[in-house]
C-alpha cells in the first residue's frame, strides 16, 4: 500500500509545486510594479499613442510568428518536412497556450500539436524544439554582448548573461556532438547503463544533423530576433519614447531571460518587472517605465493571443487529445522498429 501511494503523492506534489512557484514569482513582481502605479496617467498615454507605430509593431510581431514556423519547418526538413500550415498552426497555438497556461506550457502544446497533425514521431519534434531554443539562446547572447555598451551599470545582468552564455555554449556543444559524432554518441550510450534508454532518441537527433539546414535556421533565427526587437522599439515609439535599437535589445533580452522562470500565464508580473528594470537603466522615470511596461505586455501579448486562439479553434482538438495521440504514435513507432 505504501509503495503505491508514495509515487502518487509525489506526482500530486509536482503538479501544484511548479505552478505555485510561478504564481508566487508573478504576484511578487506585480506587487512591485503596481506599487505607486500612475493609474491616472495611463488614459493620457493611450490617448496620445501613435497608432501607426502600434500597427507596425503588430505586423512585425505577426511576421516573426510566420518566420518562426518557417525556420522550424526548415530544421525538420532533413528528416521529414511538415506542411508549413501545420507548423504555423502549432507555433500560434503555443503562443496561445503560453498566454493562458503557466510555466510556458505552450512548448508542450507546440510539440504535441505538430505530432498530431503530421504523424511525425514526437521525440523528433521535441528534439527540433530543443535545437531551436539553443539557437535562440546563442542569438540572445550575441545580441546582448553586441549592444550592452549602451547600458550603464548593468553589472548584475551582465553576470547573469555570462552564466547564461556558459549554459547555452555547453548545450550547443552537446547537441553538435550528438548530431555529428554519431558513432561516438552511440558508443557512449552503449557503455552507460543509465543512458541506454536514449538510443532511439539519438537516432531521431541524427536525422537533424544537416549543416545546410542548420545554417539556414541559424541565420533566419537572427532575423527572427531582430524582428522581435523591432516590435518592442515600435511600441515604445508609439508611446513617444525615442529609444535606440541597442536599448530595446537590452530590454527584450532582460525580459526573455527573466521569463524563463516558471511563472504565471504570459509571464505576467515577471514581464512587467523585467521591462521596468531595463527601462530604469535608460534613466526613464519610474511612472513612465511602469506604464510603458504594461503597454509592452498588452500589445506584445495580443497578436499571439488572437492568432493562437484562431489556430486552436481550427485545430479542433484539446490538449488531452493531443497527448493521447502523441503517446499512441510513439508506441506505434516503437513497434515498427522492433
Amino acid at each position: 500500500m505504501g509503495t503505491f501511494e508514495g509515487p502518487q503523492a509525489e506526482r500530486k506534489v509536482s503538479r501544484w509545486l511548479i505552478p505555485a512557484i510561478g504564481y508566487t514569482i508573478s504576484l511578487a513582481s506585480l506587487g512591485w510594479v503596481f506599487a505607486r502605479f500612475p493609474f491616472a496617467q495611463l488614459p493620457e498615454n493611450l490617448r496620445t499613442m501613435d497608432w501607426y507605430w502600434l500597427l507596425v509593431a503588430m505586423l512585425v510581431e505577426v511576421a516573426s510568428f510566420l518566420l518562426d514556423a518557417w525556420r522550424w519547418r526548415e530544421l525538420l526538413k532533413p528528416a521529414i518536412a511538415p506542411p508549413y500550415g501545420a507548423a504555423l498552426q502549432s507555433v500560434l497555438a503555443s503562443f496561445f497556450a503560453n498566454d493562458l497556461l503557466p510555466a510556458r506550457a505552450g512548448e508542450v502544446v507546440r510539440c504535441f500539436l505538430l505530432s498530431y497533425k503530421t504523424d511525425i514521431h514526437l521525440p523528433l519534434v521535441i528534439t527540433s524544439v530543443v535545437i531551436l531554443r539553443v539557437i535562440d539562446g546563442i542569438w540572445i547572447v550575441i545580441f546582448y554582448f553586441a549592444t550592452s555598451y549602451v547600458v550603464e551599470s548593468a553589472g548584475i545582468m551582465t553576470g547573469v548573461m555570462v552564466v547564461y552564455a556558459a549554459v547555452v555554449a555547453s548545450l550547443a556543444m552537446l547537441l553538435l556532438f550528438v548530431l555529428f559524432r554519431r558513432q561516438h554518441a552511440h558508443h557512449f550510450v552503449s557503455n552507460s547503463s543509465w543512458a541506454a534508454r536514449f538510443t532511439h532518441f539519438l537516432e531521431e537527433i541524427h536525422k537533424l544533423g544537416n549543416w545546410r539546414e542548420l545554417r539556414i535556421v541559424m541565420l533566419s533565427s537572427g532575423v527572427y530576433w531582430a524582428l522581435q526587437i523591432c516590435a518592442v522599439w515600435a511600441i515604445a515609439r508609439a508611446d513617444n519614447f525615442y529609444f535606440n535599437f541597442g536599448q530595446m535589445t537590452f530590454l527584450l533580452i532582460v525580459k526573455n531571460v527573466w521569463t524563463l522562470l516558471p511563472t504565471a500565464p504570459a509571464g505576467i508580473g515577471a514581464f512587467q518587472a523585467s521591462a521596468v528594470y531595463a527601462l530604469r537603466h535608460f534613466f526613464t522615470e519610474a511612472p513612465d517605465a511602469k506604464i510603458l511596461a504594461e503597454l509592452l505586455f498588452g500589445f506584445l501579448t495580443l497578436p499571439g493571443l488572437v492568432g493562437g486562439g484562431i489556430a486552436v479553434a481550427m485545430a479542433g482538438y484539446n490538449l488531452k487529445d493531443l497527448v493521447r495521440h502523441a503517446q499512441e504514435s510513439h508506441r506505434k513507432h516503437e513497434v515498427e522498429k522492433q
